[in-house]
């Protein structure tokens, strides 16, 4: 008895199915890429009207298939009274998760001022669910900022949960911070977790602080450096003068080497060291470790516990 032949229906079904997926693909594809880059120019013409300005020396849109993407050639970002520059902007909007995007940066970034900030290529993502719900963040590997300080890397983040204030994070290791005149503080990791107003969003955050008088909080700060940790949380600002303004609490796990980075860090002699150390020990009798006291910002100075560490120029 012969072999029935197998009938091609099934084969062309799903050949027909999936040219019907692709067509669809593709469709909505276009459609969506339209809507993005209509989107996204209103978003520049709504940053505009607020003083802050993206320019492109060449700007391409692609990403076909499953991206959308607009790659920038030499950016330039003008807010307020400064401008900064960079080699390359490239933005990436997955096809299938449109509230998800990421964007690559070549550096160095120069300011108007001439500030260059040097990084391998960074990295930022942003999730956007709502008005009010939106995480972002910023990755810079092997960050220099010569006079100002350097890390080997620099994670920065920002978190919007629907109230009244906006979670900030930032973790940094293998960095160092110019802080005042000649005073240069290396750490081995640093880690913040903080809050800041809602309404400085958008807006020169230290000229925010100045003008309102509100303060950031810092829910948490962890500095170290070899077997020295430091902590501390409480709140900080600025005056109407630009001048450092608020209290931390502060806790140490080790006194002795404290003392040390005070005298090599601040210029702290030993006999300031010496006399430093035993006012702690009639304040706390008996503790070399887990010493707590407050580090002050107040009047263009610097104070840890009763001991002045340095002078703080303004920073507006």
């Amino acid at each position: 008895m012969a072999d029935t032949p197998k009938r091609p229906w099934p084969i062309i079904a799903t050949f027909a199915g999936i040219v019907l997926l692709v067509a669809g693909w593709c469709a909505y594809w276009f459609v969506a890429s339209s809507f993005a880059r209509a989107t996204f120019d209103r978003e520049l013409a709504k940053l505009a009207q607020q003083g802050v300005s993206l320019d492109c020396k060449a700007a391409n849109w692609g990403g076909f298939p499953f991206r959308f993407e607009r790659d920038c050639l030499q950016p330039r970002l003008a807010v307020e009274n400064d401008e900064v520059e960079a080699q390359r902007l490239l933005l990436v909007i997955q096809a299938y998760m449109p509230n998800r995007a990421v964007a690559l940066l070549d550096g160095p970034i120069v300011t108007r001022s001439g500030l260059t900030i040097t990084h391998e290529r960074a990295i930022a993502s942003a999730r956007y669910s709502g008005e009010r719900d939106w995480l972002a963040s910023l990755e810079l590997p092997k960050l220099g900022a010569p006079p100002y300080g350097r890390a080997d890397r620099l994670l920065l983040s920002a978190r919007d949960t629907g109230g009244e204030r906006i979670d900030v994070a930032a973790d940094a290791t293998l960095a160092e911070a110019l802080i005042g005149p000649g005073i240069l503080v290396k750490v081995d990791q640093a880690a913040l977790n903080a809050n800041l107003p809602r309404e400085a969003l958008g807006r020169d955050l230290l000229a925010f602080l100045a003008e309102s008088g509100q303060k950031a909080g810092i829910v948490d700060l962890t500095l170290k450096k070899g077997g020295l940790a430091i902590t501390a949380s409480g709140e900080i600002g600025l005056t109407a003068q630009g001048q450092l303004d608020g209290n931390l609490k502060t806790t140490t796990n080790r006194l002795d080497l404290l003392m040390d980075e005070l005298k090599q860090n601040f210029g702290l002699s030993e006999k300031d060291a010496q006399t430093f150390t035993t006012m702690i020990g009639l304040l706390q009798p008996g503790k070399t470790t887990d010493v707590t006291l407050d580090l002050i910002a107040k009047d263009g100075k610097l104070y840890w516990g009763p001991v002045k560490l340095t002078e703080l120029p303004p920073l507006l």
